[in-house]
């Protein structure tokens, strides 16, 4: 599976290429159900050029995954400059945990001097506010009830808990031939890369994500809906999630941007990139790119 996937868009594009950072599951695949994100009157070999960045996991078992958000965000500049834009201006954005690499990402590409037009996060809470596992029976329970979801829209099979089989990441992978490549070959690396995910998230220590002020425009689409906390979770998560949500921020300081703006999108957070909401996304996202060159 390519790491870079063209999801839209003219490679010649007179417009700043947008890039989309995975969410928990490594995959860019959610992307592909957006509508057209170019202007109505743009040529159609003008529109611009849309990337997904899949977790590197798909493309070769021997991937090492990165250690922390900001190793993961280090990685994938590396990635687009080597592959596609060597310098900026940038665009960067992302569903959930994408948007929190990618807003790591203009943090640093910042601190180098370059210019980021705009980070987008579909919502993406601040993880600094993350619970941290109390140990290893949750951070497997928290992995194992996040990859059900994740695969159910896959039709695959789900999990029970205490199955842990798969998702430390010093355990021994399935397969590293890329050229046969499957949904059973998937799946496990899906699990891998879900549990290594949740702890870089959980790893964040307080004020340490952003560094400085992020002079980046910052849009955070925020999910107007909210799902049934799952019932056997500590309160301390269920409490993160329902402050997460009552915040109209979702736990971002305003003092650490030059422009925050929030847009509310009716959907729950794992139905996003559904059938039944991609279309209204693909309008708000349309809307916050018109104006962007």
């Amino acid at each position: 599976m390519e790491t870079l996937l063209h999801i839209q868009g003219s490679e010649t594009s007179p417009f700043t290429p947008l890039f989309l950072i995975h969410a928990v599951s490594g995959l860019a695949l959610p992307y592909l159900g957006l509508g057209s994100l170019t202007k109505d009157d743009v040529g159609g070999n003008e529109g611009r050029a849309v990337y997904g960045v899949s977790s590197p996991i798909y493309a070769s078992g021997d991937y090492r995954l990165p250690s922390s958000l900001e190793d993961a965000a280090r990685q994938y500049i590396s990635l687009i400059q080597r592959e596609v834009q060597p310098e900026g201006p940038y665009l960067l954005g992302g569903w959930s945990l994408g948007g929190m690499i990618a807003l790591k990402m203009a943090s640093i590409l910042e601190e180098r001097g370059e210019t980021v037009l705009h980070v987008i996060m579909i919502d993406s809470a601040n993880p600094e506010n993350y619970p941290a596992f109390i140990n290893r029976a949750e951070h497997e329970k928290i992995t194992t009830l996040t990859y059900n979801k994740v695969v159910s829209k896959m039709n695959a099979p789900s999990l029970v808990e205490g199955d842990d089989s798969s998702s430390s990441s010093e355990s021994p992978d399935d397969d590293n031939d890329e050229d046969d490549f499957s949904l059973a070959t998937m799946l496990p690396r899906i699990r891998k890369h879900i549990y290594n995910g949740v702890n870089m998230v959980g790893t964040v220590a307080r004020n340490h994500f952003l560094p400085q002020r992020c002079h980046a425009p910052t849009t955070l689409v925020k999910c107007s809906s909210l799902s049934r906390p799952v019932a056997t979770l500590r309160d301390v998560r269920k409490e993160f999630v329902q402050k997460s949500f009552r915040d109209e921020r979702m736990g971002w300081q305003s003092a650490k941007f030059k422009h925050f703006r929030t847009v509310q999108f009716k959907a729950q957070h794992d139905s996003a990139f559904d059938k039944a909401h991609v279309g209204e996304l693909t309008g708000i996202l349309r809307g916050v790119l018109a104006m962007i060159a």
